[in-house]
C-alpha cells in the first residue's frame, strides 16, 4: 500500500488511476521514481554508483592489470 500512497504523492494520479495501470508501467513508474529520489542527494547517487558495479558481470582487465602489475602477453 506504500508503493501506491508513494506514486500518488509523485504522480498526482488518483488512487483509482493507479490501481487501473497495468502492472508493468506501475513498476515503471516505481522504478524511475525512487531512482529519482536517490539521484537527488549525495548518498542516494553513492549508492546507486555501488548497485551498478555489483551488477556488472564482466571483469575490467585494464583496471586489474594496473591493480595487480599483471602485463599483456608479449609485453617485456
Amino acid at each position: 500500500m506504500e508503493k501506491i500512497a508513494y506514486l500518488n504523492m509523485k504522480t498526482r494520479m488518483s488512487h483509482a488511476e493507479i490501481m487501473n495501470l497495468p502492472y508493468a508501467i506501475f513498476l515503471s513508474y516505481l522504478k524511475h521514481y525512487q531512482m529519482f529520489d536517490l539521484m537527488s542527494t549525495p548518498e542516494g547517487r553513492e549508492y546507486l554508483e555501488k548497485v551498478e558495479r555489483l551488477k556488472q558481470t564482466t571483469p575490467d582487465f585494464n583496471k586489474l592489470r594496473k591493480v595487480s602489475g599483471y602485463k599483456k602477453a608479449g609485453d617485456n
